[in-house]
C-alpha cells in the first residue's frame, strides 16, 4: 500500500504506460476518465495490452458482494502481469478500496497503491513521486476535464458531486465515497463547455443524489439553480438527470424540468419501497400516500415527462401484505421503467442484521413478479408510441444485430438502463438526432424508420 516501507524505494519508469480496467457504475467510469485525464497531461500513456504496461489500474466496485468479488478477482488477475509482463506497480482505486483502505494491505498484499475516491485526483502526482518525478500540490478532490472518455464521443457522464448524506440502511455506499461533496457550479459548467466543443450531444448528470446538490455549499435550490444555468448556456441539446432523492422534488426542479430546452423530461427517482414500516426500516421518508401525491404532483407539473425507479424487495421485514401493497402501487404508478433488486446483506451495513431476513428463494420470486408486472405495463406505454414520430440519438449498429441501427429516445438512458430503439431502415451517424416514425413496440424495445429513408420491405 501507498506509506508501506516497500514503496519507500523509488521506481524507474521506462515508459510510463498505463493500463487500465474500470468496474461497476456510470460514477466510477467518471472517475476512470478524469485519472485517465490527469495521467495524460503528466505524460502518462494508457495501452489497451495490460501485458504493455508498467502501471496497472483497477478502478473498483463494492456496491453489491458480486461487484466486490468481480473486484477482487481482477485485482488477483492483474498481479499475474507484474509477475509476467512489464508492470512494476499494481493501484486499486475506487469504493472497494475506498470501504476497506486500512484493510488493504492485508486482504490484497498484491496491491501496491490504494486510493480511495477522494485521492484518485492525485494519481499522476502519486506516480511522479513514486518514479522520483518532483510532484505539483493539487487539492484533493479534483476533476480534471476528460479529454479521454469511455463513452462514445456523442455523449458522456458529468458527476456533479460525490459521496452521499443519506443514511440508508440497506446502501453501503457512504462507507466506500464518504458524505457529499459538491463541485463548484463554475467546474461543471466549464466542463459541460469543454464536452459541447467536442461534439457531445447529450450529458447525462450523476451523483447519489442529484437534489442535494450545493447543500453543502450553501446554494438554496443549488440545482434547478445549476439546471437553468446550463440550459442558458444552449451548448447541449439533451441533458439527463441521475438520480432524484423523493422528498428533495421540489417545485422550482420541475418547473425548470418544464421550461427548459435542453434537460430531458425525464426523472429517475429510486423509492425503494411504499410501506411506512419498511421504508422505516430502511431510514427513507415516506408512505404510499406520500408516494402517490409525489407522482401526480410530477405528472401534474411536467405532463410528458418519464418516470424511472428502483424498488428493493425481500427486505427484512417485508412479509406477502407488505410485497402486495409494492405491486398494487406500481400498478397503479405505470412507471416508464423500473428496476428491481433482490435485497443483499451487505456487510457493514445496518440492515446486516436486521431481523426478518427473507429467504432467498422468496426474494427471487418477489423480484421476478414485480419485474413481469412492470413489463408488461412498460409494453403497454411503449405500444402508445407506435405510428409516432420522436427524436432518435443514434448510438451506432446494434449489439444485436448488425443490420440496423441502435439508437435512443428521450426517454431512454443510455448504456442498456432503458432499452434502446431498432431503427430498421435509416442513414443517421452516430451522435445525430434524426426523426423517425415508431413501428413495433416491444416490453423494453421499440422498432422504428428513419423519416425520408425508404422504409424496409417486410
Amino acid at each position: 500500500m501507498y506509506g508501506r516501507s516497500e514503496m519507500k524505494k523509488k521506481i524507474n519508469w521506462q515508459t510510463k504506460t498505463v493500463g487500465i480496467v474500470s468496474l461497476g457504475c456510470p460514477k466510477n467510469a467518471s472517475d476512470t476518465e478524469r485519472m485517465i485525464s490527469d495521467l495524460s497531461g503528466r505524460g502518462y500513456s494508457v495501452v489497451p495490452d495490460l501485458e504493455e504496461a508498467e502501471i496497472l489500474l483497477v478502478n473498483t466496485c463494492s456496491f453489491v458482494t458480486d461487484a466486490r468479488q468481480e473486484s477482487i478477482d481482477t485485482i488477483l488477475e492483474l498481479s499475474r502481469y507484474k509477475e509476467e509482463g512489464k508492470a512494476k506497480i499494481l493501484v486499486g482505486a475506487g469504493c472497494l478500496v475506498s470501504r476497506y483502505r486500512d484493510q488493504m494491505g492485508t486482504l490484497i498484499p498484491e496491491m501496491d497503491l490504494a486510493l480511495t475516491t477522494f485521492e484518485e485526483g492525485r494519481l499522476g502526482e502519486i506516480l511522479d513521486e513514486v518514479g522520483g518525478i518532483m510532484p505539483s500540490s493539487k487539492p484533493l478532490l479534483t476533476f480534471p476535464l476528460a479529454e479521454s472518455r469511455l463513452t462514445p464521443p456523442h455523449r458522456a457522464y458529468v458527476k456533479v458531486s460525490e459521496g452521499c448524506d443519506h443514511p440508508c440502511t440497506f446502501c453501503s455506499i457512504p462507507l466506500a465515497r464518504g458524505g457529499q461533496v459538491s463541485r463548484s457550479p463554475e467546474d461543471i459548467l466549464a466542463e459541460i463547455r469543454h464536452l459541447s466543443s467536442r461534439g457531445v450531444k447529450e450529458v447525462t448528470l450523476i451523483a447519489q443524489d442529484l437534489t442535494r446538490y450545493g447543500h453543502d455549499l450553501g446554494l438554496a435550490d443549488g440545482f434547478s439553480g445549476l439546471l437553468e444555468r446550463i440550459d442558458r448556456e444552449g451548448s447541449i441539446p439533451w441533458v439527463r438527470l441521475l438520480y432524484a432523492y423523493p422528498t428533495l422534488v421540489t417545485d422550482p426542479l420541475l418547473r425548470t424540468i418544464r421550461e427548459s430546452g435542453s434537460v430531458l423530461p425525464y426523472l429517475d427517482i429510486p423509492l425503494q419501497h411504499v410501506d411506512e414500516r419498511i421504508l422505516g426500516a430502511m431510514k427513507r421518508p415516506g408512505n404510499l400516500d406520500f408516494m402517490k401525491k409525489l407522482v401526480e404532483r410530477i405528472r401534474k407539473a411536467v405532463p410528458d415527462i418519464v418516470l424511472r425507479t428502483t424498488f428493493i424487495v425481500g427486505f427484512p421485514g417485508e412479509g406477502e401484505k407488505e410485497f402486495e401493497s409494492l405491486l398494487r402501487f406500481v400498478e397503479w404508478a405505470r412507471f416508464d421503467h423500473v428496476g428491481v433488486f433482490a435485497f443483499s446483506r451487505e456487510e457493514g451495513t445496518p440492515s446486516y442484521d436486521l431481523p426478518g431476513q427473507v429467504p432467498h428463494k422468496v426474494r427471487l420470486r418477489r423480484r421476478k413478479d414485480l419485474m413481469t408486472l412492470s413489463a408488461g405495463i412498460a409494453q403497454e406505454k411503449n405500444r402508445a408510441l407506435e405510428g409516432k414520430v420522436v427524436p432518435v440519438l443514434i448510438e451506432g449498429l446494434s449489439e444485436q444485430s448488425e443490420l440496423v441501427l441502435s439508437g435512443r429516445i428521450k426517454g431512454m438512458a443510455p448504456d442498456g438502463i432503458d432499452g434502446e430503439v431498432l431503427v430498421l431502415s435509416g442513414q443517421g451517424r452516430p451522435g445525430e438526432i434524426v426523426d423517425c416514425r415508431i413501428v413495433r413496440a416491444h416490453p423494453f424495445d421499440l422498432e422504428a424508420w428513419e423519416i425520408g429513408v425508404p422504409e424496409p420491405v417486410e
